[in-house]
């Protein structure tokens, strides 16, 4: 079926349709199946977008349904409970974060003038932000939690705000860290040189398509050292984000000590990250299946040193995870423990009879030795009707 235009104003919160939507960049704004809401809608209007194509129709429209409006109300508001005070302050942070991020690639894609001050100050703002909170997990909640719309804008900043977290673990300075955040918001930036119906194409990719895929490391390199004049180090990343520790990745399949420390982290970041986004051929991993593929490609994949540290930040069940606790109660993870990282500091949201909890005793479980966590559960569940 041809893909037709469907004027903005034309769309509303609470339609789904059969078949993805992308903007006139052929970016997908909403995956096939995917509820329209508010937030999506919203930051589609600060982009200055217009239409929207799609080749599918429109399958449902959640608004002509009272019992459904209220269905998606009561979504929103389980959403927001995850959120506590303290994450929700840093919502203004993410939300401009990801215009800004939109605002940057839009302007490469419409061939105007590369915003590189713009990116630099983005980087910066990041930085400074998390430097001045001295609880990680905030953040960490932020991304789990804020981090699910719009795909390529949400990645981007999902990946650079937990690789700045992981350097600054790592002891990185603040110009380390700058850099770094800069490379993180740039470094997949070749991607918009591969065909649009390669990237978002539904079926599994040909050999020759793949290949095709494979060359975007090397645009970004190109790009970032010379269009945006980044630094060497920045535009590294770019060039070495898909190589892997054991020389299996691409483009130059390079290993160990030949990847520099950035790559390593971005890679580590952006693998998980990709992980529990969805996509328009697959759903999201739950934030404990992506840990545990994280886990599974180990120190063959992954600098080893550096991936003990981003599971200790990140935690054996991450931030807004729930867990099933050996006293029956089921509770969502609020912050890791690098010492202990399978006894996270857990909220408790349902008692031992299976009725919610208003507000929760927290748990230190490092601290309670007479209880454990039983079981991983899958987020969505508590997260989606």
């Amino acid at each position: 079926m041809p893909m037709r235009k469907i004027e903005l104003d034309n769309l509303q919160t609470g339609m789904k349709f059969n078949k993805s939507l992308f903007d006139s960049n052929l970016n997908i704004v909403l995956p096939a199946g995917k509820i329209l809401d508010a937030y999506t809608l919203a930051n589609l209007r600060n982009r200055n977008v217009k239409y929207v194509e799609t080749a599918g129709e429109l399958i449902a429209d959640e608004r002509s349904d009272a019992a459904s409006v209220h269905s998606v109300t009561k979504s929103a508001e389980r959403k927001s409970m995850i959120v506590d005070k303290e994450t929700a302050k840093y919502l203004d942070f993410f939300k401009e974060s990801i215009l800004n991020i939109n605002v940057i690639y839009n302007k490469y894609l419409n061939e105007q003038n590369i915003d590189t001050e713009r990116v630099q100050k983005l980087a910066t703002k990041i930085v400074n932000t998390i430097m001045a909170e001295k609880k990680a997990e905030l953040f960490i909640n932020l991304v789990n939690i804020a981090g699910k719309g719009d795909y390529l804008a949400s990645h981007i900043i999902n990946t650079t705000i937990l690789s700045v977290l992981l350097a600054q673990k790592l002891g990185y300075s603040l110009v380390k860290l700058v850099n770094l955040a800069l490379a993180s918001l740039v470094y997949d930036i070749g991607m918009v040189k591969i065909p649009a119906y390669i990237t978002e194409k539904e079926e599994k990719l040909s050999p020759d398509e793949f290949n095709q895929v494979k060359t975007h490391p090397i645009y970004s390199y190109q790009i970032i050292a010379k269009e945006f004049n980044l630094p060497p180090e920045v535009a590294r990343v770019g060039l070495e984000h898909h190589e892997k520790f054991d020389g299996s990745g691409y483009p130059r399949k390079i290993k160990d000590h030949e990847i520099s420390e950035m790559s390593k982290i971005v890679s580590i970041v952006d693998t998980y990250e990709a992980l529990t986004k969805d996509r328009v051929y697959r759903e999201g991993k739950d934030y404990y299946d992506a840990m545990k593929m994280v886990l599974g490609e180990g120190s063959k994949k992954f600098d080893p040193e550096i991936l003990k540290v981003f599971i200790s930040m990140m935690s054996i069940y991450p931030v807004g995870s729930y867990v099933q606790l050996s006293n029956k109660t089921i509770a969502t993870v609020i912050a890791s423990d690098p010492v202990s990282p399978f006894r996270p500091t857990v909220k408790v949201k349902k008692d031992e009879f299976g009725d919610e909890v208003a507000d929760g005793a927290v748990l230190k479980l490092s601290r309670e030795r007479d209880i454990h966590i039983v079981r991983a559960l899958q987020t969505k569940q508590f997260t989606k009707n």
